[in-house]
Order: structure tokens, then sequence, then C-alpha cells
């Protein structure tokens, strides 16, 4: 496809990446040549100096014949006009970055009006990542599908674990049929794994099922942990004031901490049952005074990387019963390491993961058994993809023990109305089904893609 993206910043970088690994042709437009260059060093892409919003500037990129145009500036109403003026040269589709909380309710209503088909809002879907995480404290990340009625769940075996030495096949008759490991990643390495594998200390699991089973497998193997009831956030940016919002309508206590006095008084006004304190959260002291180390949930939400990580590691090692960390560049997790911190947090891949989803549905529109939602996992080693099974297929109702499913392929879960089933041999896909697959193989765009030719 051919794509014109508006934006070489940090969201863009992480954007263009993906898109060029997805194998589309990419026209990069930003005011900065500092920013195009350095996007042009490490990517085959196209790249125009100008302003993104301007008729001229979009016509030299390209814009009128393109499939496709994102706008992921930092100014909200530049994206907007960009995708407008985009429009009415005759891009196919238009895609906005729409962060400020005004605007993107607005928008709700007024897509068609402006010429936009798809608006994202990196910082609140972020916040909905933390919330299914302090959901299920013992997990790590949590991916939701089928509107909830299935999970992925990705935690960390450790050698006091009774499944720790466990070989895969046992799995189901010692903890019910209702969960499956389906992808497991093993001294660097992410494995589509059989019921020959035997877990071991450090493996970082993937776990598919419904809600409630997992809940009841967390108890089996003692490491569940009980609903959070309070959580500290360092930083009142966007982020955290979507999330303190969504804690907040569930009965959570909820406690802000923001060094900046004028942004105190904002967030009071946004979330006027929220306790914000003004105060540097860097300072251990202050973290002590205010209950780190009693505190259900420590969510780090500052804009520096840096500072989120070194006070998560303070609050672990201080007895915060869950941390979570927002980091913006995936590097700092891979030099931190899983041993001391398990649940990051990164705006930039959860938008890329929205955006490759709605791309490849463009690209099969006409299928009837398109992507539903998509999430990398294993520091984007796999994808997991849903899809929804809308038109009678040579698939639907044979034994999956006799479909030809491709070796680097998992059929993970099954959603059949309000049932989530782990399917075993004798299993069919029917028609309206929602299918879970996870895949090291990355492109698939339909759910015939799962099996060999």
């Amino acid at each position: 496809m051919e794509i014109v993206l508006i934006g070489a910043g940090r969201m863009g970088q992480g954007l263009a990446g993906r898109l060029i690994e997805e194998g589309h042709n990419l026209t990069v437009v930003d005011r900065d040549a500092g920013k195009l260059e350095h996007i042009s060093n490490y990517l085959d892409v196209m790249t125009l100096q100008g302003n993104g919003a301007d008729y001229e500037t979009l016509t030299e990129a390209g814009a009128g014949d393109a499939d496709l145009l994102l706008a992921v500036t930092s100014d909200d109403a530049v994206n907007m006009l960009c995708c407008l003026t985009a429009r009415k040269l005759g891009v196919k589709n238009t895609v906005a970055r729409v962060r400020t909380m005004e605007y993107y309710r607005q928008l709700v209503f007024f897509k068609e009006e402006l010429g936009l088909s798809l608006v994202f809002n990196p910082e609140r879907d972020a916040a909905a990542e933390i919330s299914r995480v302090l959901r299920i404290p013992s997990a790590a990340k949590v991916e939701s599908f089928a509107k909830g009625r299935a999970e992925m769940v990705e935690f960390i075996i450790t050698e006091d674990m009774p499944i720790c030495g466990l070989k895969l096949m046992k799995m189901r008759d010692r903890y019910g049929s209702g969960i499956l490991v389906s992808a497991v990643e093993h001294e660097g390495s992410v494995l589509i794994p059989r019921g020959s594998y035997t877990l071991s200390a450090g493996d970082s699991v993937h776990l598919v099922g419904a809600p409630a089973k997992m809940s009841a497998f967390f108890k089996a193997i003692g490491t569940y942990k009980r609903s959070v009831r309070d959580v500290m956030i360092l930083g009142g940016g966007r982020i955290s004031l979507y999330l303190g919002r969504e804690l907040l309508d569930v009965g959570i206590r909820v406690k802000i901490i923001e060094e900046d006095p004028q942004h105190c008084e904002v967030i009071k006004e946004i979330l006027p049952k929220a306790e914000v304190l003004l105060g540097d959260g860097t300072d251990p002291q202050l973290l002590e005074e205010e209950g780190v180390r009693t505190t259900d949930a420590f969510v780090a939400l500052t804009g520096s990387d840096q500072n989120n990580i070194i006070t998560s590691m303070f609050a672990a090692r201080s007895g915060a019963g869950k941390v979570i960390t927002k980091i913006n560049q995936d590097v700092f997790r891979t030099m931190v390491g899983s041993h001391r911190l398990e649940s990051f947090v990164t705006p930039t891949n959860i938008a890329a993961d929205n955006i490759v989803q709605y791309v490849r549905a463009m690209q099969n529109s006409l299928d009837a058994s398109g992507i539903e939602s998509l999430h990398e996992i294993a520091d984007g080693k796999a994808e997991v993809l849903e899809f929804m099974i809308r038109k009678d297929a040579p698939y639907l109702d044979k034994p999956i023990r006799s479909l030809n499913i491709r070796p680097d392929t998992l059929l993970a879960a099954i959603i059949r109305g309000n049932e989530c089933i782990i399917p075993g041999g004798d299993d069919c896909v029917k028609l309206h089904d929602s299918v879970i697959a996870v895949t090291t193989r990355f492109g698939m765009q339909r759910f015939a893609d799962i099996f060999e030719e």
C-alpha cells in the first residue's frame, strides 16, 4: 500500500518501522529536517520537509493517490486538518492521532464530517492496558479479546511455582481444560510450545483463557494477588488522567504525585475524587511518607523513562503490591531485564498494534474472516490475532486435528457466544465464531493464513 505519514517524532518513527516491516511504501512528511534525516537513516522511506496540513505539501507527497494518510504530529488540530485536506485531495483513508480529552470525545460524533476513517488516542489506550493489568495483578501484561470473553495473560515462571518443571501435557490434568499456554519466551527465543515442553524458571509464559479461569489458575499455583484497592500514580500527564478516571469509576482510591503546582490544580478539577499531591516523586522519602510500602499498586507515568524505571525499582523493593512502568523506548526494557520489573507499558507499541490491525483489515476488507484485533507479544517476536468467521469456508465444522495448521501457529481459543473454548483435536471452528491464533509468522491478514498451502 502507498501510505503518507505526517509527523516524524517518536510516534511517527515507531509507526514507520512497523509499516515498513509490513511491506508498505511510505512517504514521511515533517517540518523538522533533522527528524527526517534520522528516520531515513534507518528506514527505507521517502521524506519530504514541509507542513503536512498544507495543500501543496500534501500534493507533492502524493496524498491524492495514496491508500492511507496517517497524521501523528503532536498537535491534534494539525492532525485533523491534515486528514481533512488529504480527503479533499482524494486519499482513500485517513487516520488521526488525537490526544486531547475534549477533542477525542467530540470526534466520536464528527468522524465522518471530518473525513476520518479512524481516530486513535495512545494515552487513552495505554491507560486501558494498565487498567487491565491492575485487574489481574498476578500478571505482567493482559490483552483482552472478544469483548472481554477471553484474555491473554503474560507472567514469569519462578522456581517456587508448582508448574516449574511441569510438562505442558500435564497442565490440563492438574489445572483443568480452561487455559492454554500459547507462547513461551525461553532464553531469548519465542516458542509455540507443544505438549512435551517443560516449563522452567525464568520462562515468560503467555496464557489464554476466560477471565474466571485465569483467576482460578493463579489461585491454584499460589500466585494470586488480591484485587487492587488503592493506586499511587507518579506523574499527572494524560495517561494518568485517563487511568485515574477509569479507576475512580470502579471505586479504586487514586493518589497522584505531580511536581508542577499549576498542573496539580488542573488534575484536581478533572479528577476531584483523587488525592493530588505536590512533590517530587523521585524523592524516596516522599514516596515512603505517602505509603509506597503499603500501596496495592504503583504506576510510574512521568515523561522520563529513566525516572519511571528508577522509581519503579524503588517501589518494588519497598514492597508495593504491583508495579507498572511506562517507557517510551523499548531499549530500556531490555537493559533493565525482567528480573527486576515485569510490567511495562509502551504507548507507541500499543498505537502501532492498532494501526497495523487497521491496515491489514483495509487490505482484506472483502474477506469473510478478517482481523478483529492484533497484538505483538514477546517483545515483538510473535503476534496474537483475533479473527471473526463471517462466512462459510472449507475449514469450518472439521475437527482441528484434521486441519493443516502451520507449525509456527497455534489455534489458541474459540469464542462461541459467551463461552471461551480451549480447543482440543476434536473441536471445530464454526460460522460466527471468534478465533484467537498465536504465531511467530508475521503478516497474517485472514484466518485462512494460519493453514499451510
